[in-house]
């Protein structure tokens, strides 16, 4: 990974800003600082010097679990609601209708090269884990659900555009959705990891926001609009 959360703050590192860190507190060698932070697990990666000058990388230095080992085992996929609610189906299901514009902008926005086919499968697998069933769900959260429902590969990208693989992943006090809307998102993180083939290129975290939907930077057309409202 190369980047990684600082010590004591919810900011993002490099490599270089490690070293930098671990100099300007007196250390001679790095690893001897305190570790940068996993910014899903929150757990102290160590630093090692890459083959490269600009190479350089955290890693688990355990053997502890962390989805950013095997983003197939994120607790959360493949759950489906334990308690179905009748009325929040309808209610949440009746935000993502009336909001369709807004939620494809914001995915948009954090997804680059979002493909509408993956929009759709992104809408079909909603509707086979029956996400809109959550009790106490907040329906201005479901968009931060939907990034997970998939991996999002090059190949499927707009015009193949994209160039690595995304996963989604919340930090690791999330173990089910349910678990979102105990704070309303406020205090869970929400991480996009980059991968090239396995090896972790990039992290991003995103807020769960709401301001989403007073905002429509990417619009769909009339016909975009009727297909994937037909699949939610």
């Amino acid at each position: 990974m190369f980047e990684v959360l600082h010590p004591y703050d919810n900011t993002l590192i490099t490599h270089p800003d490690y070293i930098k860190l671990a100099l300007d507190n007196g250390f001679q060698r790095t690893n001897d600082y305190v570790g940068g932070r996993c910014p899903v697990c929150k757990r102290e990666m160590k630093v090692r010097a890459g083959h490269k000058k600009d190479d350089g990388h955290f890693y688990h230095n355990d053997s502890e679990f962390c989805p950013t080992k095997d983003p197939a085992s994120r607790p959360y996929l493949g759950k489906v609601a334990a308690q179905i609610d009748p009325h929040a189906v309808n209610l949440n299901r009746k935000f993502v209708r009336s909001n369709i514009e807004c939620i494809w902008s914001r995915l948009s926005e954090i997804v680059p090269y979002l493909d509408l086919l993956e929009f759709i499968a992104i809408l079909k697998e909603a509707r086979r884990l029956n996400v809109y069933g959550y009790v106490g769900g907040v329906p201005e959260l479901i968009p931060y659900v939907f990034v997970t429902l998939i991996n999002f590969l090059p190949s499927k990208s707009r015009e193949q555009k994209r160039k690595l693989k995304f996963c989604f992943f919340y930090d690791s006090s999330v173990k089910k959705y349910e678990d979102l809307w105990i704070d309303k998102g406020i205090n869970s993180d929400l991480v996009r990891i980059s991968y090239k083939n396995s090896e972790t290129i990039r992290v991003k975290i995103f807020d769960m926001e709401y301001q989403y939907l007073s905002r429509q930077k990417f619009r769909l057309s009339e016909k975009q609009k009727n297909w994937v409202l037909d699949e939610v």
